[in-house]
């Protein structure tokens, strides 16, 4: 455990430096956000942090001891001053970072979706003249030529939509990954940072002729928070990148794919998504449709709270949401209840 505290102080001294980088050149990336919530995480023990400290000190002389605390102690009190004095990073940076890192598939996925769906009129009409040959005359060679086109078109096809989908899982992960790591941790590296500094007092003293003292957090910033649930998915990025192109626009105003990503997962977000004029009764039977995909529990938990956040009246949802489907629907409702056929199949 000693040896936590010797990896401590460089990992305290690149803290430092990413804080310092971002007040002198505003720079910040996902890589930065990373390393400051993997640092919390793996640091915010105060009892081990203790633990680790009393080894130190019955395992060292006291000249090596006080050097080793020294040291650590002079990096925190340095991220301390750098958090005290000077606008370090908001929210919305580090949600700008996040997102960023979460759309980095998008452009390649749009260009391999389009590579994709060019290959599949040819499919299709491949398959169509083959399977409709035995239908008229045809030579043995017309035969095995039109088989042969068929399964050259589809060889085509598969290879790109493998390309697709392996984009496809590629963004589901940068984006799981990137709601990971979404929630800003300086404020909690700063409260923790003076439990630290409580901690050292007691093993090796504080300089009398210290020129600052450290103002100490008042009491509610004392109090450790809960650990942060982990946001769960009910809907991988895949479904809802379908839904959102057919349905963002048409039944819902205008959201950002990311946003729309986190709403239908009921994450928190500043963006609400919001249900177009006279939209309510397909987006109840989207929910259906999307409620069916759940497990049972999952299912009546995400329906009542997507309800909610839509303003979708329970009773409401009950009575509206089969009408696209009903024996007489509009033509609209027709049209929708096709799109959503073709997606939910």
């Amino acid at each position: 455990m000693a040896g936590e505290i010797l990896i401590m102080i460089p990992q305290y001294g690149e803290l430092n430096r990413i804080y310092s980088d971002f007040i002198v050149s505003h720079t910040f990336s996902f890589d930065k956000q990373k390393f400051i919530t993997n640092f919390y995480k793996q640091y915010n023990d105060t009892k081990a942090f203790e633990a680790a400290i009393l080894e130190l000190v019955l395992d060292k002389q006291k000249e090596q001891y006080t050097l080793i605390l020294d040291s650590l102690r002079a990096e925190i009190e340095k991220n301390m001053m750098l958090y005290e004095k000077y606008p370090l990073l908001d929210d919305e940076i580090i949600s700008r970072v996040c997102y960023h890192f979460a759309d980095r598939y998008n452009i390649d996925i749009e260009e391999q979706l389009e590579v994709t769906q060019k290959l599949n009129k040819p499919l299709n009409e491949a398959y169509n003249r083959y399977d409709s040959i035995d239908y008229r005359e045809h030579t043995a060679e017309e035969e095995k030529q039109a088989e042969k086109e068929y399964e050259r078109c589809k060889a085509e096809y598969e290879k790109e939509k493998e390309e697709l989908d392996k984009l496809y899982e590629l963004q589901k992960q940068a984006r799981k990954e990137a709601f990971q790591y979404i929630e800003n941790c300086c404020g909690d590296i700063y409260k923790l940072s003076f439990h630290f500094m409580e901690i050292l007092a007691k093993y090796i003293p504080v300089a009398k002729d210290k020129p600052e003292e450290l103002t100490k957090p008042s009491e509610p910033d004392m109090q450790e928070e809960a650990p942060k649930e982990e946001q769960h998915e009910y809907f991988d990025m895949e479904l809802l990148s379908h839904v959102y192109t057919t349905c963002v626009g048409e039944q819902f105003e205008n959201i950002s794919e990311y946003d729309f990503y986190a709403c239908m997962n009921l994450h928190p977000g500043k963006c609400k998504l919001k249900i177009k004029t006279r939209e309510k009764i397909r987006v109840c039977y989207l929910i259906f449709l999307m409620g069916e995909q759940l497990p049972k529990l999952d299912r009546e938990n995400w329906k009542k709270n997507i309800l909610k956040m839509l303003d979708i009246e329970e009773n409401y949802y009950k009575s509206k949401y089969k009408e696209p489907v009903s024996d007489f629907p509009s033509d609209s409702n027709q049209k929708f209840a096709k799109e959503m056929d073709a997606i939910f199949r």
